[in-house]
């Protein structure tokens, strides 16, 4: 996680309190810039990977810390804060000021959106991502509950559908569309070790596949190890054997692209032609893809259209012949 600078009005932020409780002679694992001397308010800069700030799930780089167990850093010079943070006690509690999640996207906004339910198993206290946002006694401050960060490694990481932006709609079926963010911090601590999250999320609206006259090249970027999310099989098209996708997984990075769906043939595979592969090759193919991914589509309304031209022609051949 890296530092992000801008500044953001007062309005559109939110108070959280962190309470973290770590083992004598340990650190916190995160590091603090600013103070009356530096640039700026104090803020968490870093996120040591597999610290226990990091581990809390409840704190993101960027993120303003306003005091430690009660202690004001507003007019405290940065090493000042370094000290206090090193010899504070086993029990820290930070009240941490963070900027707050976008409203929810209107129709307007080029995606539709689309839900589904996951099932994550707890480690520690937590399930492995942040959550900000939430309803607020000033209406200008309400959220949806939004999903700001998902920690590599962690659970909701290793189930693999999670992204940032996704919002959280509710737990073991408990609804949590009018709960505060401290409400919806109560009910994750309250589950169990497994628990059942809805989650709503965006698909992008994609209408030059929708338009599409022929074969279109799609670019789709994915993060390191993440998988595609689709699955293959193949079908026998104008006499020839050709690949096609059979399912697109819900929540997965091709879904949330927009681009492809089910019947759609796929013609190639970052510039690799599947007309002679088998379903494994080209599955195989798919796996072996890096961060971007570039996938020649003929979209399945495409392929219908042709193959109505195609009997059309079969019979005006055959009528012709009969002649």
């Amino acid at each position: 996680m890296t530092l992000r600078r801008h500044s953001i009005p007062e309005a559109l932020r939110g108070v959280t309190m962190v309470e973290l409780v770590k083992k004598e002679g340990s650190t916190l694992g995160l590091t603090i810039s600013g103070g009356t001397d530096k640039d700026g308010k104090p803020r968490v800069s870093n996120l040591r990977p597999g610290g226990l700030a990091a581990r809390s799930d409840q704190l993101n780089v960027g993120d303003y810390i306003k005091s430690v167990n009660g202690i004001n850093l507003t007019k405290l010079r940065h090493e000042e804060i370094i000290s206090l943070l090193k010899n504070v006690g086993e029990r820290v509690l930070l009240e941490v000021e963070y900027e707050l999640p976008p409203t929810a996207p209107d129709s307007t906004s080029g995606v539709i959106s689309k839900t589904i339910d996951i099932c994550l198993h707890k480690e520690g206290s937590s399930f492995g991502f942040v959550m900000r946002g939430g309803t607020h006694e000033d209406w200008h401050k309400s959220r949806p509950l939004v999903i700001t960060y998902v920690r590599p490694g962690g659970p909701a990481d290793r189930e693999g559908t999670l992204r940032p932006g996704d919002r959280l709609l509710s737990v073991d079926g408990v609804p949590l569309h009018s709960a505060s963010h401290n409400d919806a911090l109560s009910v994750l601590a309250q589950c169990g070790q497994e628990a059942l999250f809805q989650i709503e999320y965006d698909v992008t609206i994609m209408d030059t596949v929708a338009n599409a006259s022929g074969p279109l090249l799609v670019e789709i970027a994915k993060s390191p190890g993440a998988t595609l999310g689709i699955t293959l099989t193949s079908a026998n098209h104008r006499n020839k054997q050709v690949i096609v996708i059979d399912r697109v997984k819900p929540g997965s990075v091709v879904d949330r692209c927009g681009a492809l769906h089910p019947g759609d043939h796929l013609l190639s595979i970052d510039g690799t032609s599947t007309e002679h592969c088998t379903v494994l090759e080209a599955t195989q193919l798919l796996a072996s893809t890096t961060e971007l991914v570039k996938l020649e589509i003929l979209p399945s309304h495409q392929t219908r259209l042709a193959g109505k031209q195609h009997d059309t022609e079969d019979k005006r051949d055959k009528s012709l012949r009969k002649g």
